[in-house]
């Protein structure tokens, strides 16, 4: 029940992040065109999620997560200096959240990254001669997903939280 809450959360940058970049590349004819334009990134880290492609799409749309789960840590730190500014909100509450809830995310998706990509080296690899009629290992996706976001953000709510009332 927590994994599928946990991959429409983890899919949610990419997401926006493909409405931001379709907006740029539809004002331009060539971008209309491409590739990159038509292409569902939301299906793709939803089918990498369920372990449905290879290790090397899955490496790549991990890979993608984990830029955009740091990007908004990024924004949630630059935003809580604006609403300190402009509101009053306290500028450690903000920064607690973004250094705890989005590093989480950001860490699952690019645990499934390493993971993707060992599996993609793993089928690279050539194989011994006594193991000729053993499959070759594929990409799984992580099980049990919820635990590294739920863990990961507590740990680390549980330090900033720490820091911010020790200073």
């Amino acid at each position: 029940m927590f994994d599928r809450y946990i991959g429409v959360a983890e899919a949610v940058p990419i997401a926006f992040g493909q409405i931001l970049y379709r907006s740029v590349l539809k004002n331009s004819r060539k971008g209309k065109g491409s590739a990159s334009f038509q292409a569902d990134l939301t299906a793709w880290i939803r089918q990498a999620q369920r372990g449905k492609c290879g290790p090397e799409e899955a490496y790549g749309i991990f890979s993608l997560s984990a830029a955009h789960w740091a990007f908004l840590a990024a924004f949630g730190i630059m935003s809580g200096m604006l609403l300190d500014y402009l509101f009053g909100i306290s500028f450690d509450v903000v920064l607690a959240l973004s250094l705890s809830v989005f590093p989480a995310f950001g860490l699952l998706s690019a645990a499934d990254a390493v993971r993707a990509r060992s599996a993609g080296k793993a089928n690279a690899a050539p194989k011994r001669a006594d193991k000729r009629g053993e499959d070759r290992r594929t990409y799984r996706p992580i099980a049990h997903r919820w635990i590294i976001p739920v863990t990961a953000s507590v740990v680390l709510a549980a330090g900033w939280i720490g820091v911010f009332s020790a200073g």
